[in-house]
């Protein structure tokens, strides 16, 4: 009687067969994560499409390729879906930003922010239209977002103000100027120029408005030549 084997047999030495290495699973939350992602995502491109009004939970979760009831569950409502989305919008800019701002401070860092603000005029992301729709609906029928706007205002307001304020340490700005007001009034020309370049874009012509923007600050900041 031959012996009996109680353990697998050894595989021959030319049997090359491989077991693939098994794939990770994503955690949950790494699920939620992308989920969360992709219906901000798509909420951008309908907001930017079509506005405020026009863009439901139901769409948004269509596009984004979820159930209505999944946006619901996970934002709760559409206010609080679009208080994310602006501060996604705003974070994601301000990254940019600094990223490019390394290393810059008074007046280069002031001219920094308004290349990163205006250069993309003539071809906007669908964040910087849905960004520049929803601010502007803010005033009208989404008051509920308008506190978000503000507080997203004061903190660049302040880096402004900050901005001028190391130029002028720097001696590259006048001293007698106030850096509230002057961070103010450039933060309302460059909004104004995005406006503008919104409504009529045929008329857009970027280049030119940031070289006039800047020859305006110029003129206005920088300290006469003595002579």
């Amino acid at each position: 009687m031959a012996p009996s084997i109680d353990h697998a047999s050894p595989r021959p030495a030319n049997d090359r067969t491989t077991h693939a290495a098994p794939k990770s699973r994503r955690t949950q939350a790494e699920r939620v994560a992308e989920s969360d992602s992709r219906m901000l995502d798509a909420a951008t491109r309908l907001i930017a499409r079509n506005g405020y009004t026009q863009t439901t939970l139901e769409a948004i979760g269509v596009e984004a390729g979820y159930s209505r009831g999944l946006v619901q569950h996970r934002f709760g409502n559409k206010d609080r879906l679009l208080d994310e989305l602006i501060k996604k919008i705003a974070a994601d800019h301000r990254e940019r930003l600094l990223e490019r701002m390394r290393g810059l401070s008074g007046l280069d860092a002031l001219f920094c922010e308004i290349d990163c603000y205006l250069e993309s005029m003539d071809a906007p992301r669908d964040s910087s239209r849905a960004f520049f729709m929803l601010m502007h609906e803010s005033l009208g029928p989404a008051p509920h977002i308008r506190a978000t706007f503000a507080a997203i205002s004061s903190r660049w307001h302040r880096a402004i103000a900050r901005h001028i304020e190391h130029g002028q340490r720097a001696g590259q700005i006048r001293t007698d100027i106030d850096p509230e007001r002057e961070a103010q009034l450039l933060i309302a020309t460059a909004r104004g120029l995005r406006t503008q370049s919104m409504l009529n874009p045929q008329t857009s012509d970027i280049a030119s408005a940031i070289h006039a923007f800047k020859d305006g600050l110029r003129a206005r900041w920088l300290k006469p030549a003595s002579g």
